[in-house]
C-alpha cells in the first residue's frame, strides 16, 4: 500500500517518509487515531515504505515484488497483533491468538481500509465479547519475532489496539520493545492513548493522525455519488458504450478507492431498497442523495429484483479487486452485468 493510496493526513505522510529517508525511523511508534480514521493502511504503507527498494518522491514504487507483497498483506515479514476472543471461528482452543483469525484480519483491512473496532469484532465472530490481547498472543509475536527475517530485511508488527493488552502481556513484550533485533519495527495503533500501559508507551514515538476532515468526507462522497448515479443512470438508459467509456474513470481511481466505490454503491443500493419499502428514514442517505435514488426508484419495477442483483454485482467486483483481479476486466464485467440486469427488467 503506498503513501498515495491513503487517505488523508498527508502532513503525517510526509514526516514519516522523512523520517525514514534520513534513517531516523523509530523501531516503536505509536500511531493515535480515532476509531475508523485508517491507522492501519498507514502503517502497512510505512512498512511498505521502509521495505521498498526503489522508493523515491516521499512514497514506495508500488510495483516491486516486496510491494506487491505487502500491498495485499502477504509478505511473510509483515505481522499483525489484535484483540481476540473465542467464537466459533477459533474452534475449540481456549486462548485464540491473531494468527487464528488473520485471514478474516486481511481481508476486512484490504476490502475496508477504514474500518471500525465493532466490524473487526463482527469480521471475527467476536461481536458480543470484549477482544483482548493475551500473554498467549504477546508470547506467539515474540516466537515469530525471534526467527530470522525470512526474506533477510526489515520485520514489522503492527499492534493493532495495544490498550487492550493484559499487564502480563505488555510484560512479556516490554524487553523487546526496548532493545528490539535490528531491523525490527513495532507500529502500535491505538484509539485511547492514554490507556495504553505506560510501559509500552513510553518507549514509543507517537504521531496523532488528524480526523479525516468533514470536506474531505464530502468530496469524496462526491465523487463517489457522481459515479454511482452516472453508472446507475447509464444502466437504465441502456447505453452500453456509454458504461464502458465510464470505465475509464474507476480504472483509475486505483484500488483502495475501487473498494470504497464499491462499499458506496452497496450502501445506496440498500438505501434505494429502505425507501422502495417505505422507509426512508432508514436510508441514511443525503438531500442530493435521496433525490437521484428517488428517481431510479421510479426507473426500476418495484419487485423486480433488480436492487438485490447490482448489489450483489458490486459486492462481487469489490471482492475481485481485493483478490488483485485485473481492474479492467473486473470493471468489463460489471458494467456488462449492470446492462443486463436493466434490459432484463426494462423491456
Amino acid at each position: 500500500m503506498q503513501f498515495s493510496k491513503v487517505i488523508g493526513n498527508e502532513g503525517l505522510k510526509d514526516r514519516l517518509a522523512r523520517a525514514i529517508d534520513a534513517g531516523r525511523m523509530p523501531h516503536a511508534v505509536i500511531l493515535s487515531e480515532e476509531d475508523g480514521n485508517g491507522a492501519v493502511p498507514l502503517a502497512v504503507a510505512t512498512a511498505q515504505y521502509l521495505s521498498c527498494p526503489n522508493r523515491s518522491g516521499g512514497d514506495s514504487c508500488g510495483v516491486c515484488p516486496v510491494c506487491n507483497r505487502i500491498s495485499k498483506m502477504i509478505h511473510p515479514d509483515l505481522h499483525f497483533i489484535f484483540p481476540v476472543n473465542a467464537s466459533s471461528k477459533s474452534g475449540s482452543d481456549k486462548k485464540p491468538t491473531s494468527e487464528m483469525f488473520i485471514s478474516e484480519w486481511n481481508s476486512l483491512v484490504l476490502s475496508n481500509p477504514l474500518f471500525r473496532e465493532s466490524e473487526l469484532y463482527e469480521q471475527i465472530g467476536i461481536e458480543d465479547k470484549v477482544g483482548t490481547i493475551s500473554v498467549a498472543q504477546a508470547r506467539s509475536m515474540l516466537s515469530t519475532l525471534n526467527m530470522r527475517s525470512y526474506e533477510g530485511g526489515n520485520k514489522y508488527m503492527i499492534v493493532y489496539l495495544p490498550e487492550r493488552m493484559t499487564t502480563e502481556a505488555a510484560n512479556a513484550l516490554l524487553k523487546m520493545v526496548e532493545e528490539p533485533y535490528p531491523g525490527t519495527y513495532f507500529i502500535f495503533i491505538t484509539h485511547s492513548g492514554e490507556k495504553v500501559i505506560q510501559t509500552i508507551s513510553s518507549r514509543c514515538m507517537s504521531f496523532s493522525l488528524e480526523p479525516l476532515s468533514l470536506e474531505r468526507t464530502a468530496d469524496l462522497n462526491k465523487q463517489w455519488r457522481e459515479l454511482f448515479f452516472e453508472q446507475m443512470n447509464l444502466a437504465s438508459s441502456r447505453n452500453l458504450e456509454g458504461l464502458m467509456s465510464l470505465n475509464d474513470a474507476l480504472v483509475d481511481l486505483g484500488r483502495e478507492r475501487q473498494k470504497q466505490y464499491f462499499l458506496y454503491s452497496v450502501a445506496m443500493l440498500r438505501a434505494w431498497l429502505m425507501m422502495r419499502e417505505g422507509l426512508p428514514q432508514l436510508a441514511g442517505v443525503s438531500p442530493q442523495e435521496a433525490e437521484h435514488l428517488e428517481l431510479l426508484r421510479k426507473i426500476f419495477p418495484a419487485r423486480s429484483g433488480a436492487i438485490e442483483k447490482m448489489s450483489l454485482a458490486f459486492d462481487d467486483a469489490r471482492e475481485k479487486i481485493a483478490s488483485n483481479v485485473n481492474a479492467k476486466m473486473v470493471m468489463l464485467h460489471l458494467s456488462n452485468t449492470l446492462f443486463r440486469i436493466a434490459a432484463t427488467v426494462l423491456k
